[in-house]
């Protein structure tokens, strides 16, 4: 009944009318909640389908300047065969797209507020005056001091960190990858090169014991040629045991089944690394990592989101004006209603969380600086050890070089009838044993070659191949035109 008398009125009528419409404009464009179940887990038969022969793979690296070559898989095609297919990634693609739709929020506006009153009175001059008062009030709320501002700088500062961490990730899977590339492609050399010691041992235990035969020489002497030769046998195993070590530890870098892996052929990098990053120069190489490196990047982006914080908490110190402008029909009185107040007056002029924010800036000032002195350790450290194993490489050289000339000389030697078939044996031995340190050195040479770059950050001496877009879901990743 109270209702039906202030409807009555005109002004009722239109205050109602008006909280209605306020009311349906508001609630205009509204999301609603659609429940959604966990996705079951992949099956196990689809991660054993992973194949290095899949067309969608073999797209993605043509499309990226590394198409599959009959000479086996280098390190490079490895790492972004692991791009594509290791899911792992997916965690720091939904962190992106996360910290991304905060934007929406820190860039929001504060909510309009309505409010409708109606009040009726006791006593009334009946006949006069009307018994109900009626109002209407819209509140809009004015931030202050940049508030907005700056929770849209540190919402695009956040999002920055967190793609510059993606892609920090992807950069360490593909070094992950390219490591134990280099180290499975380095093992089995070693192993071929056990191999053929081996041989070149068995050859020479039965010359040995055709020479003890003939009288020539004493049962401790062929002992010793058998003991090496078991020797060589057992190192061969061991051998053949770090190729298979290698090559487990590659199916998992690049998310695939070890039948895959398996009998895969691999290949080493066309050129080394070592040799022609170290033409640069090491001042040219530090200033390409601090300016490449995604870590060094995302310590700055954190620094952004700490100064943007403190801009927030100074800006916090001016609290927000609230205006709610309406209007009232008062027993019959129109009249015009105009309400301001200050929201959130912050006391002690918001010291204490001003404080805390410059001292959380200063923080990522520190971690900024010791990010900067890591990468600069990192390229120094791979600088020094490239340049060390140059140095093994050349001494390797020397000895493969001087055991191949006294060979040279031990065949003519028994070419001329001066010596035997066991001299002959004995120097390819030492031929043999002086290329696996050879093919060790060059091992060396490769994996200190990865560690720098993987100091630097780049693929620097491969312009033909391109870095891909690691933002787009694994499996089915878009190509992007730069390089890390």
């Amino acid at each position: 009944m109270a209702l039906t008398g202030v409807l009555s009125t005109r002004a009722g009528r239109l205050a109602l009318v008006a909280l209605e419409t306020a009311g349906f404009t508001a609630c205009a464009g509204y999301q609603h909640y659609k429940p959604a179940a966990i996705p079951p887990s992949w099956p196990a038969a689809l991660i054993t389908r992973r194949r290095f022969d899949d067309p969608g793979l073999a797209r993605f690296l043509e499309s990226h300047g590394a198409p599959p070559t009959a000479s086996g898989w280098s390190s490079r095609q490895l790492a972004l065969a692991a791009l594509y297919y290791r899911t792992d990634l997916d965690v720091r693609r939904a962190t992106v797209a996360v910290v991304q739709s905060a934007e929406t929020t820190a860039g929001a506006r504060p909510p309009t507020s309505v409010q409708a009153t109606v009040e009726r009175g006791s006593r009334v001059e009946e006949g006069k005056s009307s018994p109900w008062t009626v109002s209407l009030a819209a509140g809009v709320t004015l931030e202050t001091g940049g508030k907005r501002a700056a929770r849209i700088d540190r919402a695009h500062a956040a999002t920055l960190g967190a793609s510059l961490r993606l892609q920090s990730a992807a950069w360490q899977v593909a070094s992950e990858t390219r490591h134990a590339a280099s180290t499975a492609v380095a093992a089995s050399r070693d192993a071929e090169a056990s191999a053929a010691i081996v041989a070149e041992a068995r050859a020479l235990v039965t010359r040995m014991r055709a020479r003890f035969a003939e009288g020539q020489i004493s049962a401790a002497d062929v002992a010793r040629s058998q003991a090496d030769l078991q020797s060589g046998v057992v190192d061969e195993h061991d051998a053949l045991r770090a190729s298979t070590v290698a090559r487990v530890a590659l199916s998992r870098a690049v998310g695939v089944p070890f039948a895959q892996i398996e009998r895969l052929p691999l290949r080493a990098d066309a050129r080394s690394d070592c040799s022609a990053l170290l033409a640069l120069g090491q001042d040219s190489l530090v200033t390409l990592a601090l300016n490449q490196r995604y870590e060094l990047g995302a310590a700055l982006a954190d620094y952004a989101v700490a100064d943007a914080d403190l801009r927030l908490a100074i800006a916090k110190q001016y609290p927000d004006l609230t205006i709610a402008p309406g209007l009232a029909w008062d027993q019959g009185i129109t009249r015009w209603i105009l309400t301001a107040a200050l929201q959130s007056i912050p006391a002690a002029r918001n010291r204490g969380p001003i404080a805390e924010a410059t001292a959380r800036r200063a923080l990522q000032v520190a971690n900024a600086e010791v990010a900067q002195q890591v990468v600069i350790a990192s390229v120094d450290s791979a600088v020094a050890s490239c340049r060390s194993v140059i140095d093994g490489l050349v001494a390797a050289d020397s000895l493969v070089g001087d055991t191949e000339h006294q060979l040279d000389l031990a065949e003519a030697a028994y070419r001329r009838g001066e010596t035997g078939a066991t001299e002959v044996s004995l120097a390819r031995l030492a031929v043999v044993r002086a290329r696996r340190t050879h093919t060790q050195a060059r091992a060396r040479h490769a994996a200190a070659g990865v560690s720098l770059e993987d100091a630097l950050g780049a693929w620097v001496d491969a312009p033909a191949i391109r870095w891909p877009d690691v933002s787009a879901p694994s499996g089915a990743p878009l190509s992007a035109p730069v390089r890390p």
